[in-house]
C-alpha cells in the first residue's frame, strides 16, 4: 500500500507505558450528525485526482486519492449503493446498513482509531475519502522486525486498549476487533495502530445487541450462547482484545480446534492455558491481564480503562528476551489467518451435517460431542456466522 525511503528509528519500548491517571474522560458528547461529513459543493474526482487501486473485496474498490489543491494523499473507498428501500439478501447490505457504518465513522476523532475525512453521494455510489495507512497490518510487522520482546507486544496493544476506551465512551462497539482490523499508520512503526474495519459497530445506545456476528476465534462466549432474548454489551470487544494479547505474546490464538461444536465450546467454557514453552519468556503481569480479558463472564471482565490500568502497563518488565517462540509461531499460523472465514462460510453446512447423521441415527456412539439441541443451536450461531461474515466481507471498511 505504499513505501518509504528508509526506516523509521524506533524508540525503546521496555519502560512502563505511560498511561493517564485519575478518572477516565469521557469523550464530548457533541457528536456530529449524520451526513455532517457529507460534501454536497464538488464532485469527488473534482476535488480528488484518483490513482492506484489499494485493495478490493465484496462490492468495493479502495483506491489512492490526491487532493488536487494541496497534493495530500487519502484513501477512497467506493461503495455500490442498493436503490432505497430494495430488500437486500443474506450476503447483501442495504443502503441503511452502508450508512450506518458511515455515520459511526463520522463522529470519531482518535489517533488509534482511521479517521474519516469527508465522504460524497453520486448517483449509485458512495465515495469514502479516509487517512491513508501504508503501514499495513500490525501482525506483518511483528513478522518483519528485527526483533519482538514483550515490551513491543505491550506498546501495540495499549494503543488497542486506548482506541477502544475511546470508542466505548462514544457508545460504539466494534464487534469485530482482530489482529487483521489492526493496521498501522506508516512501515514498520508500531507506535501507530489504528483499528479499522467498522462493517460490524453498532452504536450501543440505539438498539440492544443481540446479534450473532464477528469472527469465529475472537468473539465472546456470550455471543454464541444461542439463548434467545440474550443481551450482551460492550464488554464483548474486551473478550477480542483477550485473544489479540494472547497471540500478541504466544503466537498462536487460545481457542483452536478443526471441529466448529468443539471451537465454540472451548470459548463458552474459557479453556485455555499457558501450558506452551512459549509462555516461559512471558511475564506474570502479562499472563495476569490475559485472564483478566478472557474472562467467561462479561460483568467480572476488565473495562478498557480498567485494564488500561493493570500493572503490566504500569511497572518495568522484568526481561527484555526476545520472544522467538511467539514470532516462529506466528509464521506457523499465518499460512492459516484466513481460515477462519472459510469456517464461517462453510461451518452452517457441515454442522446441518452432523444434525441429520444424529437424528439419522448413523453416527456411532461418542462421534460427535453434544446433544442434538447443542448441535441445533450450534448450526443456528454458525448460519448467522456465515450471513455477518459475507456482509461484512461486502462492506470491509478500511
Amino acid at each position: 500500500m505504499g513505501s518509504v525511503c528508509g526506516k523509521p528509528k524506533l524508540k525503546r519500548t521496555d519502560s512502563p507505558v505511560q498511561i493517564r491517571t485519575g478518572p477516565v474522560a469521557k469523550a464530548p458528547m457533541t457528536q456530529l450528525p449524520p451526513g455532517a461529513k457529507l460534501r454536497k459543493d464538488a464532485k469527488v474526482r473534482d476535488v480528488y485526482k484518483f490513482g492506484k487501486t489499494l485493495g478490493t473485496g465484496g462490492f468495493a474498490v479502495v483506491k489512492l486519492a490526491t487532493d488536487r489543491h494541496t497534493g495530500e494523499e487519502y484513501a477512497v473507498k467506493i461503495m455500490a449503493l442498493p436503490e432505497p428501500n430494495a430488500k437486500a439478501g443474506d450476503n447483501e447490505n442495504t443502503r441503511e446498513d452502508i450508512f450506518k457504518e458511515i455515520d459511526i465513522l463520522v463522529g470519531m476523532n482518535h489517533e488509534n482509531v482511521i479517521f474519516l475525512k469527508e465522504y460524497f453521494e453520486e448517483g449509485n455510489k458512495v465515495y469514502l475519502i479516509t487517512e491513508l495507512l501504508t503501514g499495513g497490518e500490525l501482525l506483518d510487522a511483528v513478522l518483519e522486525r528485527g526483533s519482538y520482546n514483550e515490551a513491543d507486544a505491550r506498546l501495540s496493544f495499549v494503543q488497542l486498549l486506548r482506541g477502544i476506551e475511546y470508542l466505548h465512551s462514544k457508545g460504539v462497539v466494534h464487534r469485530d476487533l482482530k489482529l487483521e482490523n489492526l493496521l498501522l499508520a506508516t512501515p514498520n512503526d508500531i507506535h501507530k495502530v489504528k483499528i479499522a474495519d467498522f462493517g460490524l459497530a453498532k452504536k450501543a445506545a440505539e438498539s440492544a445487541m443481540a446479534t450473532i456476528c464477528g469472527t469465529p476465534q475472537y468473539v465472546a462466549p456470550e455471543v454464541i450462547q444461542g439463548t434467545p432474548g440474550l443481551i450482551y454489551s460492550p464488554a464483548v470487544d474486551l473478550w477480542s482484545a483477550g485473544v489479540v494479547l494472547f497471540i500478541l505474546l504466544g503466537g498462536y490464538p487460545p481457542f483452536y480446534d478443526e471441529s466448529e461444536p468443539a471451537l465454540f465450546d472451548q470459548i463458552r467454557k474459557g479453556k485455555f492455558s499457558f501450558d506452551d514453552p512459549v509462555w516461559d519468556a512471558v511475564s506474570d503481569s502479562a499472563k495476569s491481564l490475559v485472564r483478566e480479558l478472557l474472562t467467561t463472564n462479561p460483568s467480572k471482565r476488565l473495562t478498557a480503562s480498567q485494564a488500561l490500568r493493570h500493572t503490566w502497563f504500569t511497572a518495568s518488565l522484568p526481561s527484555n528476551e526476545d520472544l522467538r517462540l511467539a514470532r516462529r509461531n506466528m509464521k506457523r499460523h499465518l499460512r492459516q489467518r484466513f481460515k477462519g472465514a472459510v469456517l464461517t462460510v462453510i461451518a452452517q453446512q457441515r454442522l446441518v451435517h452432523m444434525l441429520e447423521d444424529v437424528r439419522a441415527g448413523n453416527v456411532p456412539s461418542g462421534q460427535h460431542r453434544g446433544s442434538e439441541q447443542d448441535l441445533q443451536r450450534m448450526a443456528e450461531v454458525a448460519k448467522r456466522y456465515e450471513v455477518s461474515a459475507a456482509k461484512n466481507k461486502a462492506k470491509g471498511l478500511a
